[in-house]
């Protein structure tokens, strides 16, 4: 039955090692793995431009489509009153509109996004697909903003501005609604927003079909008990760490400096649902992946370094067990028949292959203009 697809449960454990801050094991593991995978990855200079330029040009995506009118990507706040009224209304139409799932009877459009996210969560965490991964999956998500009526722009949340006025300031909980203390969203847009499916801790490999509303907790430190608001993690930001991401010497290296920065610390300072890989439903999910992915375009921009891609991959089999391999250009990516099967390659340059967007700006107010 479908449903019963490779469904895997949110590893809380290896979240609250790696991405809480911990000195702990895993990283050295990861590093063996990684030296396992990448032997020919130099971690101390970048290469010259012409190299860089030259790797580029030898990996143009598959695709023979042109990509003339790129999508407007911007920030949350650059979008017209309209235009969020739109995004709000199309989110709100991927959880309410019924019979539209493919995996199950009667499920929603967010039921499926949902699903594929907790049944990759091995294939798209701590491994070389974090960020192809999810931006194939912005990719899906967006197409079914369009077939739901949204014509509006797509939209990243702009944290490089905001942690430097406090997390727990953001505009975005004007726009989103703010904490609910663990229990429902009980102000803004997404008031009393509902989630089709959580993950199944006692059978990892599915996911439960649980109607329940989307929490969220705010807090500054995860591990703490009662949780506080505080600053909801500002105080881990600094001007370092951008520079850190730009400087970043090969995409594995910046991989994991985007994983267990930005990417953990939202996840855990909005917490509820967003501890969940059931986080899909949580309007914030995607403004967050949207910003690490700009931050992923922006290194690559900066070294004009666009199929830069190595590392390791981690494959589920149908047993249940999984298995590491090297990554590949032409790994596939299939979230389970919700999108087409596509390369890695194919979502590699923002405007190549299956991609075709332009972010209003990069890190540092650089622009987007490469071809």
């Amino acid at each position: 039955m479908l449903v019963n697809v490779v469904l895997v449960v949110y590893a809380l454990l290896c979240w609250s090692q790696v991405c809480g801050g911990k000195s702990t094991s895993f990283w050295k593991q990861m590093d063996a793995i990684d030296a396992l995978h990448e032997p020919s990855i130099t971690h101390h200079h970048h290469g010259s431009s012409l190299d860089r330029r030259a790797l580029t040009a030898s990996h143009p995506g598959s695709s023979s489509i042109k990509c003339t009118h790129p999508v407007a990507r911007v920030s949350f706040y650059a979008l017209t009153s309209s235009e969020r009224a739109a995004w709000v209304h199309s989110f709100t139409q991927l959880h309410t509109l019924r019979n539209k799932s493919i995996f199950v009877r009667g499920g929603t459009f967010m039921d499926d996004l949902t699903m594929v996210h907790i049944g990759l969560q091995e294939e798209m965490h701590f491994n070389a697909c974090f960020l192809v991964c999810h931006t194939a999956f912005l990719r899906a998500f967006y197409s079914l903003m369009r077939v739901v009526g949204y014509r509006g722009r797509e939209a990243y949340w702009d944290i490089e501005h905001d942690w430097k006025h406090g997390m727990s300031r953001s505009p975005m909980w004007t726009y989103l609604g703010d904490d609910a203390h663990g229990k429902a969203i009980a102000s803004g847009p997404f008031r009393g927003l509902t989630c089709g499916v959580l993950p199944n801790t006692k059978r990892p490999g599915y996911s439960l079909i649980k109607p329940h509303y989307v929490t969220r907790h705010f807090n500054a430190n995860w591990n703490q008990n009662p949780l506080s608001r505080g600053d909801m993690y500002s105080s881990h930001y600094n001007t370092s760490l951008y520079h850190h991401m730009l400087t970043s010497p090969n995409y594995t290296s910046l991989r994991r400096l985007l994983e267990t920065s930005l990417h953990a610390w939202t996840h855990q300072s909005i917490g509820g649902e967003m501890w969940l890989y059931s986080s899909p439903c949580e309007p914030a999910f995607w403004l967050l992946h949207a910003e690490v992915d700009r931050c992923w375009r922006s290194w690559q921009a900066t070294h004009h370094s666009w199929f830069d891609y190595q590392g390791h991959r981690r494959i589920r089999n149908h047993d249940g067990s999984s298995q590491l391999k090297t990554a590949s250009l032409d790994d596939t990516i299939d979230l389970y028949g919700l999108f087409e099967k596509v390369k890695v390659r194919d979502v590699m340059h923002p405007r190549r292959g299956i991609m075709c967007f332009r972010y209003d700006r990069l890190l540092g107010g650089a622009p987007d203009n490469s071809s």
